[in-house]
């Protein structure tokens, strides 16, 4: 198919999802219109195929409808390309409350990203996967939190949300090659050399040698579609959501080596007395898995 042929399809089909998603919430053209902040005629002459929507104002209407731009997309470039049409899946906001990131100063001595750029990055890990959860649904595929063993999953989710804090650091890190100590680099001061580590739930951060140096480590959950956290390994959502991040220096002596079964030679885990020193820099208490409150977490 043409480019040109395709590209007239999406947009078509964007048309068409936008007008789909408007009726089924029950809005008139006026309603749309005043929450996006359009003109009416705007999205009126859309659907009678007489303008063409331009990207800022699709943004204000996905907002307004509660859509994500990517979700959008992704469903019109796949209708556009033959495949069914699907739900919008329904998720709770993903924006992170800027009361749950603590100790700002101590995360700028360590590593000198800004509680900002650490809320950039995981929003970044979030919205990212969403967008792989909407593509697997759309092709009847169940969520990767479901896919792939925990133990990937958690891979997965260290190397996004490292990739995110780069993104967002304002040119202070780089992210390294995979499989690389440390995982970001720094690009200028006052950045260093920075370890990412993910866990889930209350584990704690483990690797196969002890490394001394900076460390940025993160745990999280699997919460269902409606982001509520139930703890219990058989009661286990599919999205995953970063409940805590932490940040300091980690020493050899801070890590208790152990052969653990399933893992590959010895491995290398962050010893609770050290964890509990990090400064804890993010935490959402309507997500902490422990089951009672600990000294340190209000």
């Amino acid at each position: 198919m043409p480019d040109s042929d395709l590209s007239e399809k999406i947009t078509t089909a964007i048309i068409e999802l936008l007008a789909d998603e408007r009726k089924r919430q029950g809005l008139t053209y006026e309603d749309l219109a005043a929450r996006a902040g359009v003109d009416r005629s705007t999205v009126a002459l859309w659907d009678r195929g007489q303008r063409t929507p331009r990207i800022e104002v699709v943004l204000k209407v996905c907002h307004a409808l509660g859509l994500e731009l990517s979700a959008l997309l992704i469903q019109a470039e796949a209708s556009a390309s033959g495949l069914p049409k699907r739900a919008f899946p329904k998720r709770p906001t993903r924006t992170l409350q800027a009361a749950h990131f603590l100790n700002e100063v101590a995360l700028k001595q360590a590593t000198g990203l800004t509680s900002a750029m650490l809320r950039a990055g995981i929003e970044h890990c979030h919205q990212t996967f969403d967008t792989i959860d909407f593509q697997l649904e759309l092709h009847g595929a169940k969520p990767i939190g479901r896919l792939v063993e925990l133990a990937n999953l958690s891979s997965m989710i260290g190397n996004v949300i490292a990739e995110g804090v780069a993104v967002n650091s304002e040119n202070l890190y780089e992210r390294n090659t995979p499989h690389t100590y440390p995982d970001l680099l720094p690009k200028k001061t006052p950045a260093v050399p920075l370890e990412v580590k993910i866990a889930l739930e209350t584990n704690r951060p483990k690797g196969h040698l002890p490394k001394p140096g900076t460390y940025l480590t993160f745990r999280y959950v699997l919460c269902g579609k409606d982001g509520i956290f139930t703890r219990g390994k058989k009661r286990r959502g599919d999205t995953p959501y970063i409940w805590e991040a932490k940040a300091g220096v980690l020493t050899k002596e801070d890590f208790d080596l152990s052969n653990t079964e399933g893992d590959s030679g010895k491995t290398a885990v962050v010893k609770t007395v050290s964890f509990d020193r990090m400064a804890l820099v993010y935490f959402n208490p309507t997500l902490m898995a422990y089951g009672r409150p600990r000294e340190g977490y209000a």
